[in-house]
């Protein structure tokens, strides 16, 4: 009987369908961001290309390959000040939005209002890129996170997260 009553704390939580893809969706960018970081990082300093060469390696992102090939030419071009500000700019907003993944998959109010504010700040961007060049992915991404703030709202009006 003791074990019982054990269970209800030793269950993990789980997220309502729609509150953990969007969880989900926080953490793959958070985890994106945090690789590009790493990846102007390794641009910059020496010591951190050998330490993170493991790492590119696995995930297969190579000098040679097209895409890292043109943006390493876009990145050439600006100062190491320049890129050595953006690779700390893209950790410490992976940092936020992995605190915001885990905080929704936990269903805390707290991330709840976290990620209607963090969505919310970039809808007038997204609202005049759709402007200045409609395009599926332009009004799509302009959609996508316009519902994700009509869900977070609704569930915090239920008062359906912790």
């Amino acid at each position: 009987m003791a074990g019982q009553d054990m269970m209800p704390f030793m269950t993990p939580p789980s997220p309502r369908g729609g509150l953990a893809l969007i969880a989900v969706f926080k953490l793959l960018k958070g985890v994106v961001l945090l690789l590009v970081g790493a990846a102007l990082l390794r641009l910059v300093d020496p010591e951190i290309a050998t330490f993170l060469a493991p790492a590119m390696d696995l995930l297969h992102l190579h000098g040679h390959s097209r895409l890292v090939h043109s943006l390493l030419l876009t990145v050439s071009a600006l100062s190491s000040h320049s890129v050595f500000l953006m690779a700390y700019a893209s950790l410490l907003y992976s940092v936020f939005l992995l605190i915001e993944g885990c905080g929704l998959w936990l269903e805390a109010s707290w991330a709840g209002y976290m990620a209607v504010i963090s969505t919310s700040v970039f809808l007038p961007v997204e609202f005049y890129d759709v402007l200045r060049q409609i395009s599926v992915v332009h009004v799509t991404m302009l959609l996508f996170n316009v519902a994700i703030v009509g869900y977070l709202v609704a569930q915090l009006e239920r008062r359906s997260l912790r």
